[in-house]
């Protein structure tokens, strides 16, 4: 009878410590982040690369019954209107420049989670675009709601807004367009998925400069404390080597991905 006691309690012991390791305690709660669907990579359903990296960015404990994917404007309304919430994939500059925000809103950032440079692609056996001289005169699909119409200058060039992510590369692969701009490595994955090998593009010519993708918050004591914890956790995926098996788990060259740490 008593060894079966002890047997109990130890198991009861364990199974405490784990569950304490994984939801561990924070004098701050975990922010509700919500993230903006877009297609393939970042699917409502909860699949696609994004989903999966910043479940794995996050770690179990910050987004377990936190994380929500939503489309873009439902997503962008519940972080409006809930002053201690956060968006991903989003930066402060992005937002703004883009006027997604209001001027005076107050906002945080992490850390750069991963670089997502921006790459111009043409038709298959076409010549890639090697700088802004090449885009004149073109039709150039871009994704709905981005400001790379204003912010590329290609003289005589028409600008095609798409919603989706896969929609856009199936118009370039038609010929329906001249060039498409799109991030990597979600371009990566559309391309993929569709069973075609990346078109022509010229990885040296950056229209602007790469993005990082991070996690936006309204400035509060909790979402300080939240970055905080974010923060630390980037840092050690990319010291310990975890964010660079990450990324060659997804068929990616790691180092072109690896954020910059801010120091």
């Amino acid at each position: 009878m008593l060894r079966c006691f002890l047997v109990a309690l130890i198991t009861t012991l364990k199974v405490g410590i784990v569950t304490g390791s994984v939801f561990a305690h924070h004098d701050q709660p975990t922010p509700h982040i919500y993230a903006t669907s877009w297609g393939l990579t970042l699917n409502a359903d909860g699949t696609g690369f994004y989903n999966d990296f910043a479940r794995f960015a996050l770690g179990p404990e910050e987004s377990f019954n936190r994380y929500y994917v939503y489309p873009y404007k439902r997503a962008m309304r519940h972080f409006e209107e809930e002053k201690n919430a956060c968006i991903y994939p989003k930066s402060v500059t992005a937002l703004r420049r883009t006027a997604a925000i209001p001027k005076d809103a107050n906002l945080i950032e992490s850390h750069g989670m991963m670089r997502s440079p921006l790459r111009i692609f043409t038709p298959p056996g076409t010549n890639p675009v090697r700088n802004e001289y090449d885009l004149h005169g073109m039709s150039i699909a871009y994704a709905l709601g981005s400001n790379l119409s204003k912010t590329i200058k290609a003289y005589g060039s028409r600008f095609v807004a798409i919603a989706d992510e896969t929609d856009k590369a199936k118009m370039l692969l038609g010929g329906n367009v001249n060039a498409m701009l799109a991030n990597m490595p979600d371009a990566f994955f559309v391309f993929q998925t569709l069973g075609v090998p990346l078109p022509p593009n010229e990885p040296a010519y950056l229209p602007v400069p790469a993005a990082h993708v991070r996690i936006v918050c309204h400035d509060t004591e909790a979402t300080r404390a939240f970055i905080d914890r974010l923060n630390k956790r980037i840092e050690a995926l990319v010291r310990d080597g975890e964010m660079a098996e990450f990324l060659s788990r997804q068929g990616l060259t790691a180092t072109e991905y690896l954020p910059e740490l801010e120091r």
